[in-house]
């Protein structure tokens, strides 16, 4: 796989599972809070000192206030803080203008101070984040000249007149004002650039827009009015999937987020994280758990219209379509291959060496000989690049991000199974590659010892140029202020050294009429003008020789940046000789190629932890530590060896790839999303925080015992439920041990032996959608698709963009239900096998096809009722109370239902009354992402799929999942249906209960014809096997039966109806009732030993033999073992 080179923590790869628990001793209290920042009262100190810091920095008062004392400095004649290699400002050169007209030592020290001063206030404010930036904006909207600016076109909303043109007035006079602001601040700071000043001004023309048009908006009261109470739905009722952590709900009270229906009811949600979460003192703990795990609850705020919010589970389940789209395009170009292979007569690869070969195709640009492989490829290739931007969008990638393994990117996955049985062969592989890196490593760090060699002797070169350039501005310094005497010695020496020719000529003349005259007294007077003319000469001479000096010296006082900026450049390079030669010993280091031996180890080490990792999902630091800084190693332990190196131990099934990609990314993506970190951090201390005060507020001990406890309680459901989202909750220590991979296997075969008949259990779904909607809302659509089965199709291909009714292609239900959901599962041949065993025993169970059938029924039904009242609300039209409670149930207020009724009048159809959106087409991203997330979170509330917070922890354990396999369905059951419908309380879920309760006396009715057994038609028998059946009594029904199988039906259902035991716990001996599916196996095969021991194989011994059996109760071959099983009675 193709590995991104970035930061090792940053990388896709990083192993989920060490995200680490919220540190207590400081991870609480990270920056202050939003309504601290904003609250003008608050006892934060640190809000108080950003204040502080804001008034220096953004305020032109208070800024004229820190710089005032620098005028009060005494100057010291002949200062100059460029003196002595300007060791005065070491450390400020690029602040070298703010000391030119310093005019002592002290003077200088307190400017140095002053930018001191401004750095540390500017690094607090960005420390603070928002609130920093909250502290700021304050700061500056109190700034005398912004609020005097502000008041200049008052008039103008006086006066009335059209919105732009006032918006446009305040703009330009927020602006001048910002101008005039950012001028004083220039003044008085250092530290501010003028970029950041220009992008001030810009921003404080936008905001006076903003207020402008904001005043005349509200000018008259009707518009104040009508602008309130929209402001205050569109608060209200807010549920943006892109929104951060709780702060989209603090608008809400405990009591709004209260649990509606009876209070009795509600206690039993109390055995799951979700239902614990719901009835939580904390308001925050209650917020977040609607936006963390989906559920089907009624809450108080839902009587009032206020949207439940869109859980983060809901959001990862429509990844599911994307899973969806990519076998669908992998399973349509095998189609095509196998035709172009058939009319070619080749030989066809099956669909699985398809699969690898599309996965090959990925790792090269998408490229394959066989051009149906390069389509399929290609087809694929969007989905890798949808989640890519959207983690780049969120911040989990760098924009910058880019491939260094392969051609195009795949995700690495490990074939554990090859990897542990040629070990040998794949740790020479790796000791290879890096022995290969070492040495190109060793030859680049010989080029750049030559490169740093001659660095080094630019370096030694620029230290006495340095000094040269720094004595040349001493000197010309001693001429500050002295300009005009520099001057006029400049003229004095051009004049003196223009007399040259003319005295030169003059000398030669005389000395010639010197040698020719006899005359003593002539002899006499011409030698000493002779020797005047000589000294003139000498002093032309003196000169020349000083005038290049003063000639220096003016350019330099002409140009002191220029020739300052010089001067630091030589002194950092002549200054550089330390770190060159601290890299050039690095280089050294690394001219060092590693021995075979360090190849080896490392790549022994990278290799167990390889091994090491749950779901081939490698941490992305591998390489180890002790490399890095040797030859071809930096600070990356990235491993980067090519893909097409270690190829074929790697998976390249891209089915496989794909569903374990989506697996990883999507909870990353999407608590990212909604929490702003996927390890919610934020949140858990708002919680905390939140019982901090509830801890302060209580009036006895006990009760802030009570509390605290509570707290701990909060926070631990709150991660577990993330780290449920993310797969690493319960995760073992070690995937590949035989324990973990014995379990696994035998929940797997648990499932092919004992839920052949499970879509006959599952007859009792017919009722849900009319249990959920009502009769009439139910029907209505199977009207309209009886009608026109052309609609059907249409509404099913949109529900898919959903991820609803998939279940045939991924058997997402049957999974959930049969706990075979595993996001560490390991891949060995017998694994895959048995993996594809189950997934096509869904299919021949005609489980999946009912899931689907019934998930697409449910889902046309959802989109039609909301659709339906998004264009009776876009009308003008109103809602019913009731409807509207249904609507902000599964997500939905009334602001959200008209931007669905716009987005359904552009795209959406009525079909004969069957309404389909077309969502997917949909240019409003929030009411899309909404609507889709409302249906998708009604159908698996209808047609049952467990989620996240509908078991307790214990059964997510690995030794537990033994004994719970087959019970997270009741648990679901319970929330979503019974409590869920208890708090609707409305006629249509007592119809539909007394429905399921006379379907699931029909379900018992076909169980015991298709297992062979009497039917006891008795009312009371029915009654309690319908109601059984049904799963009316929730997880309650359990225990009950538990306990009825081990008194022999003493105690349980059965007995409070004067009727024999349930049926459904019939087969099961009394350890598989107490202790689940897998020990029920193991007493069946003590009794087939114990029979054959004893020589006693009655029909006891015969039934468990087909008991262990997989497929023994599938619909088509269980008539059969009942006939083979009656003859050997």
């Amino acid at each position: 796989m193709p590995i991104y080179e970035q930061d090792p923590k940053e990388l896709l790869g990083e192993d989920i599972q060490q995200i680490a628990a919220p540190d207590d001793s400081n991870f609480y209290m990270e920056t202050p809070s939003l309504l601290s920042a904003v609250n003008p009262f608050t006892s934060d100190q640190r809000v108080q000192r950003s204040r502080q810091a804001a008034f220096r920095i953004d305020n032109t008062l208070g800024s004229f206030i820190a710089s005032a004392p620098f005028s009060q400095f005494d100057r010291v004649e002949g200062y100059n803080p460029f003196d002595n290699d300007a060791a005065d400002i070491k450390g400020y050169e690029d602040f070298a203008d703010s000391f030119i007209n310093s005019g002592s030592h002290e003077e200088t020290m307190a400017i140095k101070h002053r930018i001191d001063k401004q750095r540390t206030d500017r690094e607090y404010l960005s420390e603070m984040g928002g609130a920093g930036t909250i502290s700021s904006l304050a700061m500056g909207m109190i700034d005398p000249v912004n609020v005097a600016a502000m008041f200049i076109p008052v008039g103008a909303v006086a006066r009335g007149g059209s919105i732009a043109e006032t918006a446009g007035r305040f703009a330009l006079a927020n602006a001048a004002g910002g101008g005039v602001s950012e001028a004083a601040l220039q003044a008085t700071q250092e530290a501010r650039s003028p970029m950041e000043s220009v992008s001030n001004v810009v921003v404080d023309a936008l905001v006076g827009g903003i207020l402008g048009a904001g005043a005349q908006l509200l000018a008259g009261p009707s518009a104040r009015e009508a602008v309130v109470n929209s402001v205050g739905n569109h608060l209200r009722g807010m549920d943006s999937p892109q929104s951060i952590g709780a702060a989209q709900v603090f608008n809400t009270t405990l009591d709004q987020e209260q649990l509606a229906g009876l209070g009795l009811a509600n206690k039993t949600l109390s055995v799951t994280p979700a239902g614990r979460l719901a009835q939580s003192p904390s308001l925050v703990s209650r917020q977040i758990n609607q936006q963390l795990a989906e559920n089907n609850y009624f809450f108080a705020k839902n009587d009032e219209g206020l949207a439940t919010f869109t859980a983060v589970e809901t959001k990862i389940k429509q990844y599911d379509a994307m899973l969806y789209k990519q076998m669908e395009a992998t399973r349509d170009a095998y189609q095509q291959y196998s035709k172009s292979v058939s009319a070619r007569g080749v030989k066809r690869m099956n669909f699985i060496d398809f699969n690898e070969a599309v996965g090959m195709a990925m790792r090269r640009g998408d490229q394959s000989d066989i051009p149906e492989v390069s389509q399929a490829a290609a087809r694929i290739r969007p989905i890798f690049e949808t989640t890519k931007a959207r983690m780049q969008e969120l911040g989990i990638l760098p924009e910058d991000i880019d491939v260094v393994t392969a051609k195009s990117y795949l995700p690495r996955i490990y074939k554990f199974d090859k990897i542990l049985s040629d070990r040998t062969e794949f740790r020479g592989r790796i000791a290879n590659w890096i022995q290969g890196i070492s040495a190109k490593g060793a030859d680049k760090a010989g080029q750049r010892i030559e490169r740093i060699n001659s660095l080094l002797k630019t370096a030694e070169e620029s230290a006495p140029r340095a000094d040269a350039l720094a004595s040349e501005i001493a000197e010309a310094e001693k001429w500050s202020g002295k300009k005009i005497l520099l001057m006029e010695e400049l003229d004095k020496r051009n004049k003196l050294i223009s007399q040259e020719t003319d005295t030169q000529a003059r000398l030669t003349r005389i000395e010639k009429e010197l040698a020719e005259t006899s005359s003593e007294k002539l002899q006499a007077r011409m030698m000493k003008e002779s020797s005047d003319l000589k000294t003139r000469l000498d002093d032309i001479a003196q000169a020349k020789s000083e005038l290049p000096v003063y000639q220096r010296h003016m350019e330099l006082l002409d140009n002191p940046r220029k020739y300052r900026s010089e001067l630091r450049r030589l002194q950092k390079r002549a200054n550089s000789t330390t770190r060159l030669n601290a890299s050039r010993e690095r280089a050294l280091k690394q001219m060092e190629p590693l021995s075979r031996e360090e190849a080896e180890d490392a790549a022994d080490e990278i290799v167990n932890k390889i091994i090491g990792a749950p779901s081939g999902l490698v941490p992305a630091d591998i390489i180890p530590e002790r490399l890095v800084g040797r030859a071809g190693f930096t600070k990356s332990r990235t491993l980067l060896i090519p893909d097409e190196r270690i190829e074929d131990f790697l998976e390249s099934d891209v089915n496989y790839i794909m569903e374990s990609y989506l697996r990883q990314v999507a909870p990353e993506i999407e608590l990212t999303a909604q929490f702003g970190r996927k390890d919610m951090g934020e949140q858990i201390r708002q919680v905390s925080e939140e019982y901090t005060r509830l801890i302060k507020e209580a009036k006895t001990p006990k009760r802030r015992a009570v509390l605290e406890k509570q707290r701990e309680a909060d926070i631990r459901d709150i991660t577990a439920m993330r780290d449920r989202l993310l797969g690493t909750y319960g995760a073992p220590q070690d995937p590949r041990s035989f324990f973990v991979r014995a379990g696994r296997v035998a929940r797997n075969i648990n499932f092919l032996r004992l839920l052949g008949g499970m879509t006959v259990s599952a007859a009792t779904d017919l009722m849900r959608p009319m249990m959920q909607h009502g009769l009439r809302k139910s029907l209505g659509p199977m009207v309209s698709m009886l009608k026109n089965m052309d609609s059907v199709k249409i509404a099913t291909r949109d529900l898919r963009e959903m991820a609803v009714g998939l279940d045939y292609v991924l058997s997402t239900r049957t999974k959930a239900i049969a706990d075979l959901t595993d996001p560490y599962s390991r891949r060995s041949a017998a694994e895959r096998g048995l993996n594809w065993m189950t997934q096509k025993f869904g299919n021949w169970t005609l489980m999946n096809q009912w899931n689907s059938a019934l998930k697409s029924w449910s889902g046309m039904i959802v989109q039609s009722r909301i659709l339906d009242a998004a264009r009776q609300v876009s009308a003008g039209g109103t809602l019913s109370k009731s409807e509207m409670r249904k609507m902000a149930q599964v997500g939905i207020n009334e602001d959200v239902l008209r931007r669905i009724g716009e987005q359904f009048g552009k795209h959406g159809e009525d079909m004969d009354g069957l309404l389909t959106g077309h969502s997917h087409l949909w240019d409003d991203r929030f009411a899309r992402e909404i609507f889709q997330s409302a249906v998708l979170k009604d159908v698996d509330s209808v047609i049952v799929t467990p989620g996240v917070g509908d078991t307790p922890l214990f059964f997510s354990k690995e030794g537990w999942k033994m004994i719970t396999q087959f019970k997270t369905f009741i648990f679901a059951q319970h929330n979503r249906v019974l409590v869920s419908g208890i708090q609707q309380g409305d006629a249509a879920f007592y119809l539909g209960a007394l429905g399921t309760i006379a379907l699931g006396s029909m379900v018992y009715m076909m169980k015991q014809k298709l297992s062979g057994r009497d039917i006891d038609y008795s009312w009371n028998n029915l009654v309690k096997e319908g109601i059984d059946r049904g799963g009316m009594l929730g997880w309650l029904s359990e225990p009950l039966n538990t306990v009825e199988n081990i008194s022999g039906g003493r105690f349980g259902l059965g007995a409070m109806f004067g009727a024999p035991p349930v049926s459904r716990f019939q087969s099961r001996n009394a350890i598989g009732a107490l202790l689940g599916p897998t020990f029920d196996l193991g007493g069946d095969a003590a009794t087939v030993a114990n029979g054959v021991l004893n020589g006693e194989f009655d029909s006891q011994q015969t039934h468990a033999v087909r008991k262990m059996l997989p497929f023994q109760n599938l619909w088509a071959i269980s008539p059969l073992l009942n006939k083979v099983e009656e003859q050997m009675k």
